[in-house]
């Protein structure tokens, strides 16, 4: 397929050695950035639900985040392969291998900047400590897409409360659901 026949430049045909066209790289980094908040929203409902059982065994904060990272990551990256394959009747493309390493690096950045509060706090303060660095993570997401957009500073911030307010929304629903 070309990159013209596909309307997103980007196509699993580029020669070796050949760089990837702008449009391409935007792809990657969407992808990148999709997985990273899809993980950093994950991490905040499963460690929301933990602060409020707390009390109830021993916290294990670095295993539930990277195993939490790692199931929803291989999770993904088993669906992607299979649906990448569907499409390409059978074969994985360049740009499908491209894709998925981008976003198991997004997924894994989220992890290792959930783990740095878990390294350095003590363990009385380090579930707080990881739900303020994911929720920053996820607004300075946000303000980068507002500011990108062209938005003011001020505006940017409105922007960020509502994608924050949004991701309160979903993390509230998701442990709604499961009864935390």
């Amino acid at each position: 397929m070309s990159a013209a026949a596909d309307g997103a430049g980007h196509s699993g045909e580029r020669a070796i050695g050949e760089h990837p066209t702008p449009a391409h790289m935007g792809h990657l980094v969407k992808e990148g950035l999709t997985m990273a908040l899809y993980v950093a929203v994950c991490l905040l409902a499963a460690l929301v639900a933990l602060v409020d059982h707390s009390g109830e065994e021993p916290t294990r904060t670095l295993g539930l985040i990277w195993g939490t990272t790692v199931g929803l990551v291989l999770a993904h990256l088993f669906a992607f392969r299979v649906s990448a394959r569907l499409i390409g009747r059978g074969t994985l493309e360049r740009d499908d291998l491209e894709t998925a390493g981008t976003q198991l690096l997004g997924g894994v950045a989220v992890a290792v900047l959930a783990s740095v509060p878990v390294v350095i706090l003590p363990e009385s303060a380090e579930l707080d400590a990881v739900l303020y660095v994911l929720a920053a993570f996820i607004a300075g997401v946000a303000y980068a897409v507002a500011r990108r957009a062209g938005a003011r500073p001020a505006t940017a911030l409105t922007y960020v409360a509502s994608v924050v307010l949004v991701a309160g929304l979903v993390v509230a629903v998701k442990n709604g659901l499961v009864g935390h």
